[in-house]
């Protein structure tokens, strides 16, 4: 569940910072980034510093 609320924020805003990933989701920065860590070893997002991106696939695994 918590992974598809991941994915469905990032796909719907493209990009977004983990601190306010962390705050939509109600967790903190902590978990985001091991959560966005493990997506993007998948290829379904990609982590650059403290910004999340969507990808193609993003949409695919929600």
């Amino acid at each position: 569940m918590f992974r598809n609320e991941l994915l469905s924020i990032v796909w719907e805003k493209g990009c977004v910072e983990v601190r306010e990933l962390a705050r939509l989701l109600n967790t903190t920065t902590d978990l985001v980034e091991i959560e966005a860590d493990l997506c993007a070893s998948n290829g379904w997002l990609r982590q650059l510093d403290s910004l999340i991106v969507a990808t193609p696939d993003t949409n695919m695994q929600q």
